[in-house]
């Protein structure tokens, strides 16, 4: 069964992980073939334009799937600074997310935490959040019932991935979506975009926001929703919800100063209870 749609870029050649690694605010470099991290593509101002899973399936092959979409803004951003460099750049958008339960599924493959293998036309991988494991592979078969998606991302809150939808691309400093907390950023490694005003941030401090999760008393925000204190004041902004079965979670960028607790409203009177990540 196909949760929802996949989009990926594909960077291939003998220059692919130079270019991500000059790039993207990860170690690509250290990136092994057959492995997976986190990264994000930070812009000019310090600020995560996109946030993705990249992998290495091969030594001359990276793909970045970004869960909630925005592969040919990514693909199309990128191709301006490929310049002399030997690699090709592919955004697929026919691709999907299958889950996979690792305990429960006998055809899930058996994986490490960080490992990326073929499976089926695709790629298989596990992610946080209970026993599960992703396959992305080019679209199949009927569509499963959306509660099913809604558990998944609902295991993606749990997890606390700051998932961006593209939407919000350029509004967050790699800080405010605890980057480095998923290893999904280093400052000791060569420049990339945005990595002067990111680091000076990391090493000074002044970060006023921080990744939180809500429990939601009432319909799940859309992304970008925003978020009031009990003063009326601006809390925050939604990243994304879900509304499995044991009722609705979100993840969202709120002030450092709201506690643990807080209730929040938002629009049409829904309420938000503050929870750590």
């Amino acid at each position: 069964m196909r949760l929802a749609p996949a989009e990926l870029v594909f960077l291939d050649g003998p220059d692919a992980v130079s270019f991500a690694h000059a790039q993207f605010t990860s170690d690509v470099k250290a990136l092994a073939p057959g492995r997976w991290q986190w990264s994000a593509w930070l812009d000019a101002q310090g600020r995560v334009r996109h946030f993705f899973l990249l992998a290495r399936p091969q030594p001359d092959r990276l793909l970045a799937w970004l869960p909630l979409g925005g592969a040919a803004p990514l693909r199309e951003a990128l191709a301006r600074y490929v310049l002399r460099a030997r690699l090709s750049l592919t955004a697929e958008t026919e691709w999907s997310l299958h889950g996979l339960d690792a305990n429960a599924d006998t055809a899930a493959p058996t994986l490490d935490v960080d490992a990326i293998a073929p499976h089926g036309d695709g790629f298989a991988f596990r992610q946080p959040g209970g026993d599960r494991i992703a396959w992305l592979a080019p679209s199949r078969g009927p569509a499963a019932e959306p509660a099913m998606l809604e558990r998944w991302r609902a295991r993606d809150v749990e997890a606390g991935l700051p998932l961006l939808a593209p939407e919000l691309g350029g509004e967050f400093v790699p800080q405010a979506l605890d980057l480095e907390r998923l290893d999904a950023i280093r400052f000791d490694k060569g420049c990339y975009p945005g990595q002067e005003i990111a680091a000076r941030l990391h090493f000074r401090g002044g970060n006023k926001r921080s990744l939180r999760r809500l429990s939601v008393n009432g319909l799940p925000p859309p992304p970008g929703a925003q978020l009031r204190d009990a003063d009326g004041t601006d809390a925050g902004r939604v990243l994304y919800a879900a509304a499995p079965d044991e009722g609705a979670t979100a993840i969202a960028v709120l002030r450092i100063d709201i506690p643990q607790g807080a209730d929040l409203t938002g629009d049409a009177g829904t309420l938000f209870v503050t929870m750590d990540v």
